[in-house]
């Protein structure tokens, strides 16, 4: 049970729900169904476990956001693109536990710790080269990039903490409107 997706699902949620900090081995092992000793034969440590769950949740952004990206030329719809791809990906409901825990990195190695930086630093690198080419089609020289992606980017992943697929919002509704 502890295999395929599972590996990253369950642990997040779990960690989404009562706090990485608050959450041990045995709340894992029990929601996913495994002895504690079952667990520990899949991973090392709690640790490594967010470590596989934030590489993990990279991966599905690096290939549900940033891939499609690279056929669209027009900077405007290269933009809209990925706020819709990035909402998408943060509101779908088995993807809002990976998502929401990209801030907790904090508690990693510091060797994990760079890997993860490292990759969320290419995100936003990637989200300032878009807002720059927008910019620049428009020649507007006033804004700065990377405080605008860093704007974007915070409004985008914030999204978490309030949408509810019971709100008066639909996923759509949101998307469109940012």
């Amino acid at each position: 049970q502890f295999a395929g997706n599972g590996v990253y699902e369950v642990p997040a949620e779990v960690f989404h729900r009562k706090g990485y900090d608050n959450t041990s081995m045995s709340d894992v092992a029990e929601a996913a169904g495994l002895t504690k000793a079952g667990l520990y034969h899949h991973v090392s440590s709690k640790e490594s476990l967010l470590y596989t769950v934030l590489d993990f949740g990279l991966d599905l952004t690096e290939s549900y956001v940033m891939k499609p990206l690279v056929a669209i030329a027009d900077p405007v719809e290269r933009l809209k693109t990925m706020i819709e791809l990035h909402l998408r990906l943060v509101l779908e409901e088995r993807n809002l536990e990976v998502t929401g825990l990209l801030h907790e990195c904090k508690t990693l190695s510091t060797g994990d710790q760079s890997k993860i930086n490292r990759r969320k630093k290419e995100y936003v690198k990637m989200s300032t080269k878009l807002i720059s080419d927008v910019l620049d089609k428009y020649n507007i020289t006033d804004v700065d990039p990377k405080l605008a992606a860093f704007a974007l980017l915070g409004m985008l992943n914030w999204t978490y903490q309030w949408y509810k697929t019971s709100g008066s919002s639909s996923r759509e509704e949101v998307v469109r409107n940012f």
